[in-house]
């Protein structure tokens, strides 16, 4: 079909293109844009669809009510991201958990440099270990 110059008037052929959606669902589409163009009447796509009329009328009904909707005007842009207390509490637990694995991994470093060099602590009288300055090194070493 073509009226005039331009691009050729597709209509019910566009549903052809698609390709969401059952055969069936199509097919239906396609019988509901040929009625409102009236290339079909309502018997035809009753007879084609294997439906009675009033099933046509309600599926065609719903299917205008629901393009209607998806026309409706929305505000330009993204939606704005809502964050719940919950998400906000999650992310707060990954942090602590980040900042826990960092703390626990710099712990078990300092047990392995104490283990493989011990002469760089020294056990207080309460038995804990300690560093050893450089200082302390170097003035031990001068007293007699």
């Amino acid at each position: 079909m073509h009226a005039g110059p331009g691009r050729p008037i597709q209509g019910a052929e566009l549903v052809e293109k698609v390709q969401e959606g059952s055969q069936e669902a199509r097919q239906r589409l396609k019988v509901i844009f040929q009625t409102l163009a009236g290339v079909f009447s309502v018997e035809q796509a009753c007879q084609i669809l294997q439906i009675n009329r009033s099933a046509f009328n309600k599926l065609r009904s719903q299917f205008i009510a629901n393009a209607v909707q998806l026309l409706e005007p929305k505000t330009p842009g993204r939606k704005k991201k809502v964050v719940t207390p919950q998400e906000i509490e999650n992310q707060q637990l990954r942090e602590e958990n980040e900042r826990l694995k960092f703390e626990l991994r710099a712990q078990q470093l300092r047990e392995e440099i104490g283990i493989l060099m011990p002469h760089l602590l020294k056990v207080d009288p309460a038995g804990a270990a300690k560093k050893v300055s450089n200082r302390n090194k170097v003035s031990n070493r001068n007293k007699p």
